[in-house]
């Protein structure tokens, strides 16, 4: 069985211990130039929001839809849509019961919702079941983008979308001895990342070979003061987000919006 990020546990210990937390993505910022790190801290969970909401609009949903919610965390971007569009019934899907179980505890509703613990690239569904495709900030941990793009194409009707938001990394030009000690630093802080150096060249490929037409939007200077909230940089006390700092800092980390079509 694929393994579950390790960074969960520590979500899952906050949430346990009370933290009111419903995203565990980045944050999206208009002005991203006008923020430092003090509004980048207090404003996080407002870009979070802002985040989901940027990529649901991209779903162009319609009342009667069937959305799909892939790698759904605690719900979030789930309770996002059924606030916003009520006519619209949707699934959350996660390898991980325990953020799950977070899930169906804070919905409040429990219609027009379901909750299925399986893995993205092996989706326990029907061909043509849904109409939108929804995965935000997780593609980059499944074993395969091509199978997860393969399975995506198949559960979706005629004319359905599949919007996601993943990181792109390109590999950074240091010495190679440097280059894996940040590929080691990315795995233990936010492993299982398999393919770590993935161009979009190669991901546009695989999306093309499922089936489907690719749109995207570069957002990384949106998501760029999420990192002084992440990995603020204290020397005295590393941060997991320090691996992806240092990558955005080089230029290497590329935060996209990918919109895919079923042809």
């Amino acid at each position: 069985m694929t393994r579950v990020p390790a960074y969960f546990d520590a979500f899952l210990t906050a949430v346990a211990g009370g933290a009111e937390i419903d995203h565990v993505h980045l944050g999206h910022w208009d002005a991203p130039g006008a923020i430092g790190p003090a509004r980048a801290r207090a404003g996080f969970a407002q870009a979070q929001d802002r985040l989901s909401a940027a990529l649901i609009a991209w779903l162009d949903l319609a009342r009667g839809h069937l959305v799909l919610d892939v790698g759904c965390g605690f719900g979030g971007s789930l309770r996002t849509i059924r606030t916003c569009h009520p006519g619209v019934e949707v699934i959350g899907l996660n390898l991980d019961p325990r953020q799950l179980a977070v899930g169906f505890r804070r919905d409040r509703r429990r219609r027009n919702a379901t909750w299925i613990a399986a893995d993205a690239c092996r989706l326990p569904f029907a061909g043509g079941m849904f109409d939108r495709l929804l995965c935000v900030e997780a593609a980059f941990h499944f074993a395969s983008r091509r199978d997860f793009f393969a399975e995506a194409h198949r559960v979706l009707a005629r004319d359905g979308v599949l919007v996601l938001s993943d990181i792109v990394l390109t590999r950074p030009p240091l010495p190679e001895e440097e280059v894996a000690l940040l590929a080691d630093g990315l795995e233990a802080a936010f492993g299982p990342w398999p393919d770590k150096w993935a161009s979009l060249d190669a991901i546009g490929r695989d999306a093309e070979a499922a089936g489907f037409t690719l749109l995207v939007t570069d957002a990384t200077a949106n998501t760029e003061p999420s990192f002084h909230t992440i990995a603020p940089g204290r020397s005295d006390r590393p941060t997991s987000g320090d691996v992806l700092r240092e990558l955005h800092r080089l230029g290497c980390l590329h935060y996209l919006y990918l919109r895919l079509d079923k042809r």
